[in-house]
């Protein structure tokens, strides 16, 4: 088999990258009648595969395949660490749930994944947390005596998304990309906003804080800890010193309301992914690529969320995200 190459993968990457949804298609699928003829309209578009499968389904298949064609096509898979150990962490919280409660999980996982099924699932039921890659054996040990003892999920939750922030970032320096670190320096930015945003309002301990937020980049984790114990002003107040990362204008729509906060952070994101489109040379453009499949996935999101709601079609294209092209 030929070595992969990068020119290889960016010249095949562009034909994919027209095909990508435009609005136009996003508001044919928005005006679908309910969700039976919204399935048949993706699987008309090309998304998804298997007949009479229902939204969800074909939506996890088309993650599925955009995560087979990077990791087929990219010269070096290792750029997709700090993005791929999301799956990673999603899982495992879904297999220590699963096995402390007694409940199904295995159609939560999503791949690809980095660590397999059985060994999450040794590493729950033996407390065999150093079989799992260093950056996951604290945090996942953490959270397993959390639930076990206590039985507080959310705090559990808090302390695996905490987890898997640090190791994002720390995968991000790893890689050494100024695109990729810059990328993960948005979306750790904006997700450590989020729950000090929830902690604030909800009145959480200094404590859960703690556990909950990781160090940026942009400011510092003891700012954001201090700002959500003097409530929601407060971390707005800090938001707005974000100059960097658009912290006022994400401040602003957050007092519209928090899906407007919701759809700034992920735009934000896609603004700063939109670099890699004009990168010739190197990973960059898949990177990209990927990250407007992910927007475009969610996106479908809530439209399968409005049309099986019966939320006027109007109403569920404001709250979409905008669009890579």
């Amino acid at each position: 088999m030929p070595e992969k190459s990068v020119g290889f993968a960016i010249g095949n990457l562009r034909a994919r990258e027209n095909r990508l949804l435009k609005k136009n298609d996003l508001s044919g699928f928005a005006a679908a009648n309910n969700v039976t003829e919204l399935a048949r309209m993706l699987r008309d578009k090309g998304i998804g595969r298997t007949d009479n499968a229902d939204v969800p389904a074909l939506l996890h298949e088309d993650a599925e395949e955009m995560w087979k064609y990077l990791t087929d096509n990219a010269p070096d898979t290792a750029a997709f660490a700090p993005f791929l150990c999301e799956n990673d962490f999603h899982n495992y919280k879904a297999v220590l749930k699963g096995i402390i409660r007694g409940r199904e999980y295995e159609d939560l996982l999503i791949l690809p994944a980095s660590v397999e099924l059985p060994v999450l699932e040794k590493a729950v039921k033996e407390k065999r947390f150093d079989l799992l890659p260093d950056y996951m054996q604290k945090p996942a040990a953490e959270s397993y005596e959390v639930l076990a003892q206590s039985g507080d999920s959310q705090l559990a939750d808090c302390i695996i998304d905490a987890g898997c922030m640090s190791a994002q970032t720390l995968l991000a320096e790893k890689s050494k990309n100024t695109v990729i670190k810059d990328l993960i320096t948005v979306s750790v930015f904006y997700k450590n906003i989020k729950a000090a945003l929830r902690a604030a309002k909800t009145g959480r301990s200094a404590q859960f804080i703690e556990s909950t937020l990781t160090e940026t980049g942009v400011v510092s984790k003891k700012a954001m800890v201090t700002a959500a114990l003097g409530g929601e002003e407060k971390v707005l107040e800090l938001l707005c010193k974000a100059v960097t990362v658009g912290g006022a204008e994400a401040a602003e729509a957050y007092k519209k309301s928090p899906g407007d906060f919701e759809k700034y952070a992920d735009n934000r994101l896609l603004s700063t992914a939109k670099r890699c489109k004009y990168i010739t040379i190197g990973i960059e453009p898949l990177i990209g690529y990927m990250l407007a499949r992910k927007a475009q996935i969610t996106d479908l999101q809530i439209i399968y969320s409005g049309v099986k709601t019966g939320q006027n079609s109007d109403k569920t294209l404001e709250r979409l995200r905008e669009l890579y092209g």
